[in-house]
């Protein structure tokens, strides 16, 4: 199978896995994926991944689904790719994941409060 093929195939069968997820699994990860990346400035899905496991969602009918929701979020204008990573999650069998920086940052939550990269005291 060439390069190219094996891209469309993979990608088909990415979409295929969206399409007959759950919707109310994806309101969910929706949800959980917006609280993430409010906090988290540089992503990757598995880290969304397992945020959604941390909050008890169970895992969808089909593992790529996970990875189909990084697209929609990508679709949606949530997350920007940045480059590719070694996956610092430890449930993958690839060598290299998408880096997302998230659209939807806030700031890194410390204990109850919200901070900025660059807040400062001063004034």
């Amino acid at each position: 199978m060439k390069q190219q093929e094996r891209f469309e195939f993979i990608e088909a069968e990415i979409d295929r896995a969206y399409v007959h997820a759950d919707d109310e699994w994806k309101q969910a990860y929706y949800e959980n994926a917006a609280k993430y990346l409010a906090e988290h400035k540089i992503v990757e899905g598995g880290k969304i991944c397992a945020f959604c496991r941390s909050q008890g969602m169970a895992d969808p009918h089909h593992h790529n689904v996970w990875g189909a929701m990084m697209t929609s979020l990508k679709k949606l204008g949530w997350v920007e790719k940045i480059g590719m990573v070694r996956p610092t999650t430890r449930h993958t069998h690839i060598n290299e994941v998408c880096q997302w920086e998230s659209k939807l940052f806030k700031g890194e939550k410390v204990g109850n409060l919200s901070v900025q990269k660059g807040d400062s005291d001063e004034a």
